[in-house]
């Protein structure tokens, strides 16, 4: 792939990668050994880690359709070359989240994906991409899981800044983009409702 064309986006607007498209790679080795060494893009490349998310789910059994999809990402890699994390200098007193979710974003198990980034001052941290594990009924249960994940991401940060001695002056802030999911953190009877009203429906099924 070295004299291959730079490419200046990771996937095609709606692309969803299945288990299901293409026909099996007769030696599924070189897919997985460039997907594990992509991994170690995602320390520095906040932009590549759902990407890279979305080929390590098929490493058990890629097929051509996942190895197109490689071969894009290194087409971008090769157009970002010199792209990378930055960190600035910058008064530490804020820490703010991120959050979002990809509601039944993958095709084959109807699962949602969890995203989040986290700034301290001006710089970006920490980042992360991972599949939920259970299938969220609706987009505003996905999100709050998202939510959950990241206030969870939240908390380990503030016991590392404490056991460094770097206390902030100011309380950390989550931004969902989901109002019921917002609600629900708000107020814990709204979210018990929901999955009582959940369950019931459910059990009519």
């Amino acid at each position: 792939m070295t004299g291959c064309k730079p490419c200046v986006t990771l996937v095609t607007s709606g692309s969803k990668l299945s288990a299901y498209e293409g026909t099996p790679l007769p030696d599924p080795e070189e897919y997985r050994q460039i997907v594990g060494t992509l991994q170690y893009l995602t320390l520095t490349q906040l932009d590549v880690s759902y990407s890279i998310n979305q080929a390590c789910q098929h490493m058990h059994a890629p097929t051509t359709s996942h190895l197109e999809a490689i071969k894009r990402i290194l087409r971008y890699l090769k157009h970002t070359i010199g792209a990378g994390t930055l960190l600035q200098a910058g008064p530490l007193d804020l820490t703010v989240a991120y959050t979002d979710a990809d509601w039944v974003g993958c095709p084959d198990t109807q699962r949602s994906t969890t995203g989040f980034c986290t700034f301290m001052g001006p710089n970006l941290i920490s980042w992360g991409s991972k599949k939920q594990p259970i299938v969220s009924q609706s987009s505003s249960k996905a999100e709050y899981k998202a939510l959950v994940v990241t206030v969870y991401a939240m908390m380990w940060l503030s016991y590392i800044l404490n056991d460094l001695h770097i206390l902030s002056p100011q309380p950390m802030v989550v931004y969902c983009d989901n109002i019921s999911a917002t609600c629900m953190a708000a107020n814990p009877v709204v979210l018990e409702l929901v999955n009582t009203s959940c369950t019931r429906f459910c059990n009519k099924l």
